[in-house]
C-alpha cells in the first residue's frame, strides 16, 4: 500500500486544515474571488475547499485516489472544487497555458519530485499555465537548516487521536532523504510504518533553478505569517512569480 493511501483515513488528524495558509494565498494575491487556482498535491482537499468557500475556482490534483475520495466526500461532489488524480508533472497537459492565477504546492510536496530537472520541469510547466502576472505558491521544509545542522526528523504531531512520528535518514550514495514515519492510531494501537525518498531542497540550488526557468521575482518566508526567513527557521515559504514574455 502506497504511503499516502495508508494513511489517508487519518491524515485529517495529522494535517488539519491551516487557515494561515489561505490567509497567506489571499494576502499575496489580493483577493480570491474568481480566480482560477491549482492546488498541487492537494491530499484530502482542506486547502482546495477552503480557497472554494472563498470565491476562488479550484482544481486539487493529487497521485493518492483515497485521499481523493475522501477530498471529493467532504467537498459533497461539487464541482468546486474539482480534483483530478494527476502527476504534478503533468500540469502543462491539464491546464491551456495562461490560464491560472495561482499555482498552490504546500505541504513539502516539491520535494517528492526526486532530482532536479523535475523541479525545473515543474517550474516551466507552472509558467506556461500562469496568466501574466500569476503566482506560483509554495512551501517546503527549510532543507537547509536540516542538513547544516544534522536535523534527524521533526516534532511528532501527537494529539487525542494519533501520534505521528517523523525522522530523516540521508541516504549517502545520492543525496536524497528517506522520510521514515510511524503512525499510531490511539484508539485501536494500530500502527502503520513508512518510508518515502524526498529530494532535501536546498535554497542556492531551489533560486537558481527558479532563475533560470525564468521567475525573476521570488519572495521567501520562514512561515505562512510571512515572517522573515532564517537560517533556523522550520519551513521555507515562497511566493514568485514568472518573468514577462
Amino acid at each position: 500500500m502506497a504511503f499516502y493511501d495508508s494513511i489517508a483515513s487519518w491524515y485529517d488528524y495529522i494535517f488539519p486544515a491551516a487557515p494561515a495558509q489561505v490567509e497567506f494565498i489571499e494576502k499575496r494575491m489580493g483577493h480570491l474571488s474568481n480566480c482560477k487556482v491549482a492546488d498541487v498535491g492537494c491530499g484530502t482537499g482542506n486547502l482546495s475547499i477552503q480557497l472554494a468557500q472563498k470565491g476562488a475556482n479550484v482544481t486539487g490534483l493529487d497521485l493518492d485516489s483515497e485521499m481523493l475520495r475522501l477530498a471529493r466526500h467532504k467537498s459533497n461532489a461539487t464541482e468546486n472544487p474539482d480534483f483530478i488524480c494527476a502527476d504534478m508533472l503533468q500540469l502543462s497537459g491539464l491546464f491551456k497555458p495562461d490560464s491560472l492565477d495561482a499555482v498552490v504546492c504546500f505541504g513539502n510536496t516539491l520535494v517528492h519530485l526526486q532530482r532536479p530537472g523535475n523541479v525545473r520541469s515543474f517550474f516551466q510547466q507552472c509558467k506556461t499555465v500562469l496568466k501574466p502576472g500569476g503566482r506560483l505558491l509554495f512551501q517546503i521544509i527549510n532543507y537547509d537548516y536540516v542538513l547544516d545542522e544534522g536535523i534527524m526528523g521533526l516534532p511528532s504531531i501527537d494529539n487525542e487521536h494519533i501520534c505521528f512520528e517523523r525522522a530523516y535518514e540521508l541516504r549517502e550514495q545520492d543525496e536524497l532523504i528517506n522520510f521514515k514515519t510511524k503512525l499510531t492510531v490511539k484508539d485501536s494501537n494500530k500502527v502503520i510504518k513508512n518510508v518515502t525518498t524526498l529530494q532535501p531542497l536546498r535554497k542556492d540550488l531551489l533560486m537558481q533553478i527558479l532563475a533560470d526557468t525564468g521567475y525573476g521575482e521570488r519572495h521567501l518566508f520562514g512561515s505562512f505569517m510571512q515572517t522573515p526567513l532564517q537560517p533556523t527557521s522550520i519551513a521555507l515559504v515562497a511566493e514568485v512569480i514568472p518573468d514577462a514574455t
